[in-house]
């Protein structure tokens, strides 16, 4: 589908102060790690992963900008532009002993995974960190479930004070994992690919860059020097993939220009 449809609101939850989860009247197959181009009339269009798949579609966002703001100014019952599920790059699940680590917003996309990844008979290490504990999302979702959950926080209100990828490195040294998942930061997710390859554990992360089209086809969320295409060669590429490429070092901005991290 090329064409936004519009659909309906059904509901606003406030995850954290400056979080929201906004579920949608709209029900599609999709995989971990697809995402769709929601589409505000007036305003923009901009890409949002899928926090849940299951039933009613849920998007979670963090406010950040002139398009978020104006998404969170919008009702239950008001309409958005939808069109996807965009990306060939998913989440796939392989091994028995695997490791997610999040940081913030970041959790959103890797729910469905989580979801997936206990469907089966596996042993589930989550590892998510945000600026303060009021910042950290689901933790009472997680807690509930048969995961080994751990926590970091810059300023150490809620488990160990730095980032998640301290958590990670000192982990690695006891536990020998199958399979790595992380989205975050892009400077946290460099940190996490490094210890990754570095252990020589299979490792998948999520991206974000800017996109226009959302199909593969503007070339604006090209990685350089591959040109893989972060829209739909991704918007997940392991470990192996991005070595060598912009990945942690920049991005690009609306124009095209370069913009360090």
């Amino acid at each position: 589908m090329n064409a936004p449809e519009m659909v309906r609101i059904l509901g606003i939850r406030t995850e954290t102060p400056t979080v929201k989860t906004f579920i949608l009247n709209k029900k599609i197959r999709a995989k971990p790690g697809q995402f769709a181009m929601l589409w505000i009339p007036e305003v923009d269009e901009k890409p949002f992963s899928f926090s849940k798949l299951d039933g009613n579609l849920e998007i979670t966002v963090k406010e950040v900008g002139p398009f978020t703001r104006k998404l969170f100014s919008l009702k239950k019952g008001d309409l958005i532009g939808f069109r996807g599920p965009y990306g060939d790059g998913c989440f796939r699940v392989k091994g028995k002993r695997i490791c997610v680590a999040a940081g913030g917003v970041g959790l959103a996309p890797l729910m469905p995974l989580i979801d997936e990844i206990l469907k089966g008979n596996r042993d589930l290490t989550v590892i998510i960190g945000a600026v303060t504990e009021k910042e950290l999302l689901w933790m009472d979702r997680l807690e509930s479930r048969k995961i080994d959950l751990l926590t970091a926080t810059d300023d150490g209100t809620c488990g160990k004070k730095g980032s998640v990828c301290d958590v990670l490195k000192k982990l690695v040294g006891k536990t020998r994992f199958d399979r790595i998942y992380s989205c975050g930061p892009e400077l946290m997710m460099k940190r996490v690919a490094d210890i990754a390859l570095k252990e020589k554990i299979p490792c998948q992360l999520s991206l974000e860059r800017y996109m226009k089209c959302g199909m593969g086809i503007c070339g604006q969320c090209c990685i350089d020097p591959t040109g893989l295409r972060v829209c739909k060669d991704g918007p997940v590429f392991t470990a192996k993939e991005l070595r060598g490429t912009e990945f942690g070092r920049y991005n690009r901005n609306a124009s095209g220009s370069r913009c360090d991290l």
